[in-house]
Order: C-alpha cells, then sequence, then structure tokens
C-alpha cells in the first residue's frame, strides 16, 4: 500500500511539474506574487489594515493566475490546486530567508508595480467585463522598481518574514 501511495505522489508531482513548464511568465509571476502579498498579510505596519489589503492583493494574483491559466488550459484550475501551489512557493520562500533576501525584496516590489499598473488601466468603477479582460490581458511589468520602492519593501519584507516566524513558533491553541 506503502508504494502505491509513494507511485501516486511521484506521478502528481511530475504531471504537476510539466504543468508547470509550461506556464506562460505572466502566470508564474502571478502566483508568485500571490505568495509574495500572503507572506506580507501578517503585517500591520504602516497600518493595522495593511495585511488585510496585502491578504486582498494575495486574492488579485490568484485570480490574475487563475484567469491567465485558464486561457491557456481552456479551463480553469482547480482553487485547491491554486491554493497548493501558491502555498508550496510561500514555503520555498521561507525556506530560503534570510538568503533570499533581494531577490524576494525585489519580487515584492515587482509585485507592487503590477499591482499599481493593473489598477491604473482600470476605469474607476470597472464592470465586471471590464474587469475580467484586464486579468486576462495583464503582463507582468517591464518597469524595475525605484530605489526608493526597494527600500520599503526591504523594511516590510523583512518584518513581515520576521512575523511569519513568530506566527509558526507559537504553540498551537486548545
Amino acid at each position: 500500500m506503502k508504494t502505491r501511495a509513494l507511485i501516486v505522489a511521484a506521478v502528481a508531482a511530475c504531471a504537476m511539474q510539466a504543468a508547470q513548464a509550461q506556464e506562460s511568465a505572466t502566470e508564474t509571476a502571478a502566483l508568485r506574487c500571490s505568495a509574495v502579498s500572503l507572506l506580507h498579510s501578517s503585517l500591520t505596519v504602516p497600518s493595522p489594515q495593511f495585511g488585510e489589503v496585502m491578504g486582498q492583493i494575495a486574492g488579485l494574483f490568484a485570480e490574475i493566475y487563475d484567469t491567465q491559466a485558464g486561457l491557456r488550459l481552456k479551463s480553469k484550475p482547480p482553487i485547491a490546486e491554486i491554493k497548493a501551489r501558491r502555498d508550496a512557493v510561500v514555503n520555498e520562500m521561507r525556506k530560503g530567508w534570510p538568503g533570499n533576501k533581494d531577490k524576494l525584496v525585489r519580487e515584492a516590489a515587482l509585485c507592487n508595480v503590477w499591482r499599481g499598473e493593473f489598477f491604473t488601466r482600470l476605469p474607476e468603477k470597472p464592470t465586471e467585463k471590464q474587469f475580467s479582460a484586464a486579468l486576462a490581458q495583464t503582463k507582468v511589468p517591464t518597469t524595475a522598481p525605484s530605489k526608493a520602492d526597494i527600500d520599503n519593501w526591504t523594511r516590510l519584507t523583512t518584518e513581515a518574514m520576521g512575523a511569519a516566524a513568530a506566527m509558526q513558533m507559537q504553540p498551537g491553541k486548545k
């Protein structure tokens, strides 16, 4: 029975890797931005609402991923699969900390640029159709984050990783 479970797990892992290999750069970046934003959702700095907003931004990037992957696959991927893939990226980012600090900070800053560009292309009150079209047409920005953005996200990312580590070390509630 253990052998069968290992075979099933290996086949599933290979299938997931094959799917990832076919992803567009926009899909991959959207999934990573969702993970980066989710890491920042633990923050209450610069305001108590900041973490909540970052959680919503994680959802936006998951929607971008879902829409882009749906266009490529001709059907939307299951939400559980998207969450599992995002959780794997979050774990990869956490395990690599602090060795991946510079890369993670640049990703956070780039994701912020992308979020800003995404919303500037929408009217103030977009219709569902306009929002869906924007999700389908968005691309990873080519504009590099500014030094000020990098500095800001260096501070925020360091604080977020500290908060995430503190939450993991808390004993379970009974």
